[in-house]
């Protein structure tokens, strides 16, 4: 059984909220173990202005926030900062924390493109999925490396698609998973392409773009078993809209509309 930790000071009365999470922070303790557990998705900018301001007038600890501003003013590297914070909380050990640092200094030799798909992949992992969509983009977004090969961009393509599916983006998950699949020939990934475009498509249109580009017959027919088993049996427990494509055209139009991707 772990052991429990009673935090030291008073929570505060004002949460610190991490936006990107949709999570909120009431103690130094708490905000130790966040950076601790979450350090692919800890940033500068959300060890910025925002968090001084709260550790100074919310917990009360102005010399902290003072060391925090003028390490920043001086380029202080996302490393130091985040040791400095947790150094100022007893809450791991110097042998935890010595594991921190040297997973920090293993992160400092990745490229961005790297850092910034273990970011997104954390955001997927705990179902931020517009989140992970704008940070596998910024991945896309960058000249490729080749030094990152084929598979790491097959990888971030899939991630996306699968993000813009469980976000009910059929038309973008399509195209994501399309060019997954161009760079890497994997039968799951073309699975998952047929079925976006499924979803995505009138009977009638998708039947005419599968014959465009000459999937039919028996391998159309092993593509989409999964999707009719999962929809027959959908049909059990839900009402299935009659035009569902349509339906979730219309979903997908009113995303935009209310998004930043509008």
């Amino acid at each position: 059984m772990g052991a429990v930790l009673i935090c030291s000071q008073e929570q505060a009365k004002t949460p610190y909220y991490i936006e990107s999470m949709g999570i909120r922070l009431y103690s130094m303790e708490e905000l130790a173990y966040f950076l601790y557990q979450n350090i692919y998705l800890v940033d500068k900018q959300m060890l910025g202005v925002r968090l001084w301001d709260w550790i100074r007038t919310e917990i009360g600890n102005g010399e902290l926030a003072e060391r925090l501003k003028k390490g920043a003013e001086a380029g202080s590297s996302l490393q130091n900062m985040v040791l400095t914070i947790l150094r100022n909380v007893d809450y791991y050990t110097p042998e935890e924390l010595e594991q921190l640092s040297s997973k920090m200094k293993i992160l400092n030799t990745y490229q961005e493109q790297e850092r910034l798909k273990l970011r997104a992949d954390e955001y997927f992992i705990n179902g931020n999925y517009q989140a992970a969509v704008y940070e596998y983009e910024k991945i896309l977004n960058i000249r490729q490396s080749e030094r990152l090969g084929v598979d790491f961009y097959a990888h971030v393509w899939n991630n996306l698609g699968v993000c813009c599916c469980r976000l009910f983006l059929f038309g973008r998950a399509a195209k994501a998973f399309r060019t997954s699949y161009q760079y890497r020939k994997d039968p799951e990934v073309l699975k998952e392409y047929v079925c976006a475009m499924r979803l995505g498509l009138s009977e009638e249109d998708f039947d005419e773009a599968m014959g465009l580009q000459n999937i039919r017959g028996e391998q159309l027919k092993s593509l989409t078993e999964e999707y009719d088993r999962l929809m027959e049996e959908s049909s059990e427990h839900l009402k299935v809209p009659q035009d569902l494509p349509g339906r979730l055209y219309e979903l997908e139009r009113e995303y935009y509309r209310n998004t930043r991707y509008a």
